[in-house]
């Protein structure tokens, strides 16, 4: 049965009659036969009757209609990443963490909060007071989640900040189900950041102070970070401490922490040279841990003690997954050190030493030459021109100066020369680990693992937006952090994600994704949303083969977006 078209001519006009008819067969021939007579095309469309009888065959159909004339459309929020965070952040457990932390402390909507927190750092940092407009405007918050108020995420700060052990605890246990975290191994290191505004000090905020600034701005008050990792990269564990603090001051501490609350057994400890110290090896060894530590590269006994045993009989051992070769060695007093090297990095360290020293020697020259003519003549003047360009240099341990009243003269210290050609490409390891516990290529190997907590820090600062820290109190800064680093694991387990899957860069192929790229390409999967006279249409955008593949990754829920929804 169908809805048969007929046109008849009639002088100049030609004129359409519409028949509901249906096919029959008479023998060998299939022929119509009709079934009503509708009528003319025109008057019926004129008098309405068409559309009536359109909306009465439809109001028996499961689809809906409509009117296309009457579309307009309202926005069109991003899905795709949020929905990507959602998912991880499900399958950790923080939803449900957060809302039992909440009903425990009575903040209600704690869970949607700091979810929403969360996501906004990963998909577009702004500010805790812009954070109802972003959701309510700019994405698709999951099903789940309903909207805080203003305040309450400013109150979910706080609450973030005292639930920091039990969340760190929480996450560490499901990352174990998940991806059978291995922590016999943990990489340990430290950042900073700084505060604008008023650099005086603060009752309300002890912890900003001035310090040593990784960012280069020791004009600004700060706080030290410090992340323990593991070797896949994944944060476990944070601590905030004064600005102030001593690098090294911060281990005993956090070891202490560590033992307390993670209890696996044995655990090798991982850090960089700015974290030793001799006190440190013994609190490692004390805590029951055992260590794999960068040494200092200048004044310090074990270095130099390691590199002036390096002879022409040194058997090294190649390490090509890191493009450099170890010499394993025991010292006098038992230490296991290793010296690593590599050739591209020894041309590069002679090269710089090189024009650093010709730069700082020219300025000696120029000085040398205002003394000569009798222009500067006050031993202590010399000295203290002497001292600014030494000082700046960054190699002024390579000179030594002769200074008296009218007279300055300086030469090579031919000592730190051959020490800077000793150590030229090289750096040395000390670790606990005996041969059999790791071999000289495996504590290379666990030392550049290291590099897996500087890519956080720089997701922290770049990426998630850890500064500008628009926050005044101790608590609530130490929320913030949380709520970063939080963030950093979902973008650490995203990144793990892509790289199982084999998502490829499409500009870097022998590249997986970074999280930072996929995020980004799956936020302009948008939800377009449309009104027609009264009644919301929302329609998902098509997804790439890129954008497509992520989601399947990350195990996004993608089920209902290819049907409109129309309430």
């Amino acid at each position: 049965m169908f809805v048969k078209t007929t046109r008849r001519r009639r002088g100049d006009k030609v004129y359409e009659y519409l028949s509901l008819v249906e096919s029959v067969r008479d023998g060998p021939r299939v022929g119509h036969r009709t079934l009503l007579r509708l009528g003319e095309v025109t008057a019926l469309r004129e008098s309405g009757q068409l559309e009536r009888i359109v909306a009465a065959l439809e109001s028996h159909l499961h689809k809906e209609r409509v009117d296309v004339d009457a579309l307009a459309a309202e926005g069109a929020p991003a899905v795709g990443a949020v929905a990507a965070v959602a998912a991880l952040w499900q399958r950790l457990g923080l939803d449900g963490f957060f809302a039992e932390v909440g009903a425990r402390r009575g903040a209600a909507a704690l869970e949607h909060a700091v979810f929403a927190m969360a996501a906004n750092r990963l998909v577009a940092p702004c500010a805790k007071r812009r954070l109802t407009e972003w959701a309510a405007c700019d994405v698709v918050m999951p099903e789940w989640w309903s909207a805080p108020s203003g305040d309450q995420y400013y109150r979910a700060l706080d609450a973030v900040a005292d639930a920091k052990e039990q969340t760190e605890e929480h996450l560490y246990a499901r990352l174990c189900d998940l991806s059978n975290l291995d922590l016999r191994l943990v990489c340990y290191d430290l950042t900073s950041t700084y505060f604008e505004g008023s650099a005086r000090a603060s009752g309300r905020f002890p912890s900003r102070a001035f310090g040593y600034s990784r960012d280069h701005r020791s004009d600004r008050p700060q706080i030290v970070i410090g992340l323990l990792c593991t070797t896949d990269g994944i944060p476990i564990a944070h601590h905030v401490f004064a600005g102030d603090t001593n690098d090294a001051s911060t281990l005993p501490a956090v070891l202490e922490d560590l033992a307390r609350r993670f209890a696996v057994g044995r655990i090798c400890i991982v850090a960089d040279r700015g974290l030793v110290s001799a006190a440190n090896v013994e609190a490692v060894a004390a805590a029951g841990f055992d260590h794999v530590l960068a040494t200092r590269l200048r004044r310090d006994h074990t270095t130099a003690q390691a590199l002036e045993a390096i002879d022409e009989d040194t058997a090294w051992a190649e390490v090509p997954q890191h493009r450099c070769r170890a010499a394993d060695m025991t010292l006098a007093d038992g230490t296991r050190a290793i010296v690593v090297e590599s050739d591209a990095s020894a041309r590069r360290d002679t090269q710089r030493t090189a024009e650093i020293a010709a730069a700082a020697e020219a300025e000696l020259l120029a000085l040398e030459r205002r003394v000569r003519d009798g222009r500067l003549k006050d031993p202590a003047k010399i000295g203290r021109a002497a001292q600014r360009i030494l000082g700046s240099s960054g190699v002024g341990r390579l000179f030594d100066v002769e200074i008296a009243a009218g007279r300055f003269i300086y030469h090579y210290n031919e000592d730190a020369l051959a020490y800077e050609e000793l150590l030229a490409g090289r750096y040395v390891l000390t670790t606990s680990l005996t041969a059999a516990q790791a071999s000289t290529a495996q504590v290379v190997a666990a030392y550049r693992q290291l590099a897996g907590v500087e890519a956080r820090f720089r997701a922290l600062k770049d990426f998630l937006h850890l500064r500008p820290v628009r926050h005044w109190t101790e608590k609530r800064v130490r929320g913030h952090v949380a709520v970063c680093v939080y963030a950093a694991v979902i973008e650490t387990l995203i990144g793990h994600a892509l790289a199982e899957a084999d998502v490829r860069d499409p500009d870097l192929t022998d590249q997986h994704l970074t999280a930072e790229r996929a995020l980004r390409e799956l936020n302009r999967i948008r939800r377009v949303q449309l009104d027609a006279n009264g009644r919301r249409i929302a329609l998902t955008t098509r997804r790439t083969s890129l954008q497509a593949r992520a989601l399947t990754a990350v195990g996004a829920d993608t089920a209902t977006w290819d049907k409109a929804n129309i309430t």
